[in-house]
């Protein structure tokens, strides 16, 4: 019988432990998006839900979720669909923890699709600040875009390069760069049973070098003073403490490999990587700070991730002209207020912030801030910012999901809160009838309206929250359901 991948770490962890975690299912686990929501408001639906949650250690904003009536798919939940929260593998919150993105800061995630760390990234910038989100092959920019938009983020450029073109043309261009490497994904094969069946030691020696290749572009494309997060899904020490390694004896005076932020368990992590580092044969005095979270563990998938500065210039930037993307395609000024004020006399609300940009890509609006309009990149990006909406005739522009799942609770006008089971005949599909007079008896127009959803409907917050599910088209005390179709094919 073959040797199992795993029984190579007998000398660095207990193999049995991690083979027996391996073949477990993973937790279930989610964020919160602080782009439309909390997590006390979270913990109050949770509780609603007679869901049993636990902190993940590494994220404040992520909990461990079990349920005893899972009839329902944890997918298919509510928030989840609005994107007031995103489903996502516990230990792959770690590396934007570490990262920590500030508002107004300018970031690059180097490997960004199918979105879970970029959305994490925009969740905890709040819409301050530009966030560079890359990936080389389209059919994953799909995934990355469809993530992007649920999460409603605006301050965001997404681009198609490979990761080493970032080394030259945007040297010393970000204040926080993600490298989140492709890798042989070994930690993943509690989710894919395949996973396994990719870590040849050709395929790890192919992996390592274009990994190194990728953390070096990543460095170069930090500012001086500027956070390098360093992660990947895999247990290989070729792919993980060398190639740090490598990077900080190519870059003995310019980086230096940090303490990450500490949490609760944190020491046992910190000694997995050094057990692997002396196994290695690394000295003890070059040893690093990194963290190895072995499926058993933390009971997680396995992970890895090193945190960097920069302590000096690594390469000289290089001049270069800044794409005029924005240039014919974005809305004067005043034409964005004439739109906003027609918004809010449609709905009380103008659904636009004061740093707010829109600009038209085909017969789409689209909206972006100021500073992701302003940031210097010598290329058009592939997507620039998200959905805002299309002119129609009645209220002058139909507001996307995006925007309405973003902004719609703020509607004064033109709105309608539903109840449960209005609710629940939309997510199937259909149309519903409704009242025709609404707060203050003020009598709804045909066109488009706002749906909402008491919050203390379906769980507690105080005083009442009101979520906007979607936007619908009022036709004389018919709602028309406009729910989009990937969501209520979810529910067919």
């Amino acid at each position: 019988m073959p040797p199992h991948p795993f029984d190579r770490y007998r000398a660095i962890t207990d193999v049995h432990a991690l083979r027996a975690s391996s073949a477990r299912p993973l937790r279930k686990s989610m964020r919160v998006n602080f782009l439309k929501s909390d997590c006390h408001e979270f913990v109050s639906w949770a509780n609603h839900q007679h869901w049993k949650i636990e902190p993940i250690p590494w994220c404040a904003e992520g909990f461990f979720v079990d349920r005893d009536n899972r009839d329902v798919a944890l997918g298919k939940d509510l928030l989840h669909i609005v994107g007031h929260t995103y489903m996502q593998e516990a230990a792959s919150m770690l590396p934007v923890t570490l990262l920590d993105p500030q508002p107004g800061d300018a970031v690059l995630d180097m490997s960004a699709a199918p979105g879970s760390k970029t959305t994490h990234i925009l969740s905890r910038m709040r819409a301050k600040g530009v966030v560079v989100a890359n990936d080389v092959q389209e059919k994953r920019l799909w995934a990355l875009l469809s993530n992007l938009q649920r999460s409603s983020a605006k301050n965001v450029l997404v681009t198609r390069k490979v990761g080493q073109w970032f080394a030259r043309h945007t040297t010393e261009r970000f204040d926080r760069v993600l490298c989140d490497a492709p890798c042989t994904a070994q930690g993943i094969v509690r989710k894919d049973a395949t996973a396994l069946q990719y870590c040849s030691s050709d395929n790890v020696g192919k992996m390592a070098k274009l990994q190194r290749e990728l953390l070096e572009a990543a460095i170069h494309a930090a500012n001086v003073g500027g956070r390098i997060v360093y992660s990947t899904c895999t247990l290989t020490p070729e792919e993980n403490e060398e190639v740090v390694s490598s990077m900080l004896k190519k870059f003995p005076n310019h980086i230096e490999a940090i303490m990450p932020s500490s949490f609760p368990g944190i020491e046992k992590a910190l000694n997995d990587s050094r057990i692997v580092q002396t196994q290695l044969g690394i000295a003890e005095a070059e040893q690093f700070p990194a963290l190895r979270l072995w499926p058993h563990t933390y009971d997680t998938e396995g992970f890895f991730c090193a945190v960097f500065t920069k302590q000096a210039p690594t390469l000289s930037p290089q001049d270069f002209h800044s794409s005029q993307f924005f240039r014919d395609a974005v809305m004067p000024d005043a034409k964005v207020r004439g739109i906003g004020s027609a918004l809010a006399d449609w709905y009380g609300t103008s659904f636009l912030d004061s740093e707010d940009c829109l600009f038209s890509m085909k017969e789409q609006l689209l909206v972006t801030t100021r500073d992701t309009m302003a940031f210097p990149l010598p290329i058009a990006p592939y997507f620039a910012g998200m959905p805002f909406g299309r002119p129609v005739k009645e209220s002058g522009i139909r507001l996307s999901q995006e925007v309405m799942t973003l902004s719609g609770a703020e509607a004064t006008r033109q709105r309608v809160v539903l109840s449960l089971p209005q609710m629940n005949s939309l997510l199937r599909g259909e149309n519903i009838k409704v009242d025709q007079h609404t707060e203050g008896d003020e009598r709804l127009k045909n066109g488009d309206v706002a749906l909402l959803l008491n919050a203390d409907t379906m769980g507690e917050s105080s005083p009442p929250r009101l979520l906007c599910i979607c936007r619908g088209l009022h036709r004389d005390g018919s709602i028309l359901n406009r729910l989009p179709r990937e969501i209520v094919h979810m529910y067919a």
